[in-house]
């Protein structure tokens, strides 16, 4: 179990042993959490003395056999703090996990490796300005790459944010409508009080348009929001169906999917190894592109690549991406659930570092 991300409730079960009971025997009594003397043996929290003011930086795993050429940062939301990850690609194994997302504090914290970050040869990162400058500053000899899964993130989310400020569109309408209604029942009511006649108080109907597939524009656009991160040839009938509805009523949305579908066939796994000077090609052709069709959502998105650019053409070196930290993340979360939650912290931490 000390190994392992096993829910420790489950295997209680299967012992026919109450999970909260089983736990607290594993960690008092059974594990070399007990054995040790508690957390206090695998900590290696670090002070920082500023004037007479100490600062303590929580390190719950600090692991400099764990650093290689192949690295990845991240962050981790645990409980209500926020923690940075330093990782091997290669391995898979956390290097550096500490309780700061203080440029300050992770640097006075990574210094303590500085012999093993020289050995960095890249290290993937997404956009955060405090990773730029962690990498930056301390891993001064590391290719930085860009992470694809959060460039293209931010892209189907800048995409979808077309779709979704036309639902908005339709549902002001539909509240305009309501209002008006609203005013004319007042003044129905006003005129019932003025003659002295009862008031029946009216039902409001909004009468929606049908488009031609039998939806209205509202069902529409909230049911096409998972055929937009497919490509054309991955459609379903039905989703070729509403598409093309979609796009015949919605024509600005079709630009802003072939925009994405465009910057999507860039950013792929066939480009890797291309010269740069063919993919730069492809990319500024891209920005024209989306220069003309004006659309402010997309525009915001070709500012960030733009700015990026560097660190995000780097993955065609390689096609190095920050999937190892991702996958990571979601290693910690198994251990959040196997842990009974991260209520007891400094357990929980032990567990994920021998893990």
């Amino acid at each position: 179990m000390d190994c392992n991300p096993l829910n420790i409730t489950s295997f209680g079960e299967a012992l026919q042993i109450k999970g909260s009971t089983l736990h607290r025997w594993y960690r008092d009594v059974l594990s070399d959490y007990a054995k040790d003397g508690g957390a206090s043996v695998h900590r290696d929290d670090l002070k920082i003395q500023n004037g007479k003011k100490e600062t303590v930086i929580e390190v719950p795993i600090l692991r400099k056999e764990n650093f290689g050429s192949k690295m990845a940062i991240d962050e981790k939301h645990l409980g209500e703090d926020f923690y940075t990850v330093v990782s091997n690609r290669e391995t898979g194994k956390i290097a550096v996990l500490c309780r700061s997302v203080v440029f300050s504090e992770i640097k006075h914290v990574l210094q303590q490796c500085q012999t093993q970050a020289e050995v960095v040869k890249s290290i993937t990162r997404d956009f955060s300005s405090l990773f730029a400058k962690v990498c930056t500053e301390l891993f001064p000899g590391a290719i930085q790459t860009g992470d694809k899964f959060h460039v293209i993130r931010q892209l189907m989310e800048d995409h979808q944010a077309v779709r979704i400020r036309y639902r908005q569109k339709e549902l002001d309408k539909q509240r305009k409508a309501y209002q008006e209604f609203k005013k004319l029942e007042q003044i129905r009511l006003q005129e019932s009080e003025r003659t002295g006649e009862r008031f029946k108080p009216g039902k409001f109907h909004y009468q929606e348009e049908r488009l031609d597939n039998g939806e209205t524009p509202l069902e529409i656009l909230a049911r096409s929001r998972y055929l937009l991160f497919k490509y054309p040839d991955q459609w379903t009938r039905s989703q070729q169906k509403r598409a093309d509805t979609l796009f015949r009523y919605y024509p600005e949305i079709q630009q802003a999917y072939a925009l994405c579908c465009q910057f999507r066939d860039w950013l792929s796994k066939k480009n890797i190894g291309k010269h740069y000077l063919e993919s730069d090609k492809q990319l500024h052709k891209w920005y024209e592109d989306v220069e003309n069709a004006d659309i402010d959502e997309l525009l915001n998105f070709k500012h960030l690549v733009e700015t990026q650019e560097d660190i995000i053409r780097n993955y065609f070196i390689q096609g190095e991406t920050n999937a190892i930290a991702e996958a990571i993340n979601n290693k910690i979360q198994k251990f959040i659930s196997s842990n009974q939650g991260t209520r007891d912290r400094d357990f929980f931490f032990f567990r994920l570092a021998n893990y």
